[in-house]
């Protein structure tokens, strides 16, 4: 697979093994990059994409719901990943894209050695829902008293109603981005035309 522009500021080269990726599984990464990962990196910078649908020791092929493709484990590059996992919970999951948002943090063995990086699980729930079915969906839910996050078992089918979403608009897109190119002409048209705007978690049962 070439690489590929997913969004403003996400190529498809971040993804680990991406020359794998087959167009319905560069779709699937897209639609996270759109819904999650762009509007993260609009607040907290830089975000690394740390696994996908394989390890990136290797390229093996991950199981669970990442082997799907919409599935990925992100950490912010200079950001702290708990904010941001806290963020997300209060500004990403609403939207009904996300399945599970699962803050992990890293975890070391006996002798210090480290066997899983701090990072943040990101699973859609098309993700989920074509691994386990409607039945296993979760999602976090803040408590009544806002304190803090709990899973809760969303009963089958009841999330389709009210996370229907918009499609995006808009694709994966070759080269460099076209304002770069056309430069300033594209930006007055844009505005007055007529145009409108890794390989790190361990637990594959997700």
């Amino acid at each position: 697979m070439e690489d590929l522009q997913l969004s403003r500021d996400f190529w498809l080269h971040e993804a680990p093994c991406y020359q794998l990726a087959t167009p319905e599984d560069v779709g699937h990464l897209q639609e996270t990059t759109a819904r999650v990962l762009q509007p993260a990196r609009n607040v907290f910078g830089v975000i690394d994409l740390t696994s996908w649908k394989w390890w990136s020791a290797g390229c093996v092929p991950r199981t669970g719901t990442h082997s799907w493709g919409g599935t990925v484990d992100i950490q912010p590059r200079d950001a702290d990943t708990r904010e941001v996992f806290e963020w997300g919970a209060t500004n990403l999951l609403p939207s009904g894209y996300i399945g599970r948002w699962i803050y992990e943090p890293e975890i070391l063995d006996a002798q210090g050695k480290r066997i899983q990086g701090e990072h943040i699980h990101v699973a859609p729930r098309a993700d989920m829902v074509s691994h386990n079915g409607d039945s296993t969906i979760k999602a976090l839910v803040e408590t009544s008293d806002g304190s803090h996050y709990v899973y809760a078992q969303i009963d089958q089918g009841s999330f389709q109603a009210p996370y229907i979403l918009e499609p995006l608009v808009g694709g994966a897109r070759k080269g460099v981005n076209l304002l770069l190119v056309l430069g300033i002409p594209a930006l007055v048209a844009l505005l007055f035309g007529a145009g409108r705007s890794g390989e790190w978690t361990t637990r594959e049962s997700w």
